[in-house]
């Protein structure tokens, strides 16, 4: 499998290929999965210099996968995002650099992704 930038899991449909567009505008290479469990296969197959996570996803929520992750992979940058502003010191004890509240709007998070993938 070829190197990948981003492995980004959302469950959600549009808020999904909201950010695959947006990751193609910037000529980001990534891999879309729509669960915690599809996100941990591509991890252990694949190489990603950053992991974007949805919190909410059927299975294993983006924090179980975080912790999951730490244990592979204790450097790799893991990202976010939530739309319950309420879990962000969670988020953060599961080992997200960063914590996206959404609905995501302008660019700040695509700056701060492309900030870890320089």
């Amino acid at each position: 499998m070829d190197e990948k930038q981003i492995l980004l899991a959302e469950d959600e449909f549009t808020a999904r290929k909201l950010l695959e567009f947006q990751l193609k505008r910037l000529n980001i290479t990534f891999d879309s999965v729509e669960t915690g469990t599809d996100a941990l296969e591509h991890l252990r197959r694949g190489s990603y210099k950053l992991v974007l996570l949805d919190e909410y996803m059927p299975g294993l929520n983006g924090s179980d996968v975080a912790r999951e992750i730490r244990k592979l992979a204790p450097t790799l940058p893991l990202l976010a995002m939530t739309s319950d502003p309420e879990a962000i010191p969670r988020l953060k004890e599961s080992g997200f650099q960063e914590v996206f509240v959404k609905p995501l709007h302008g660019k700040k998070h695509l700056d701060i992704i492309l900030g870890y993938l320089s």
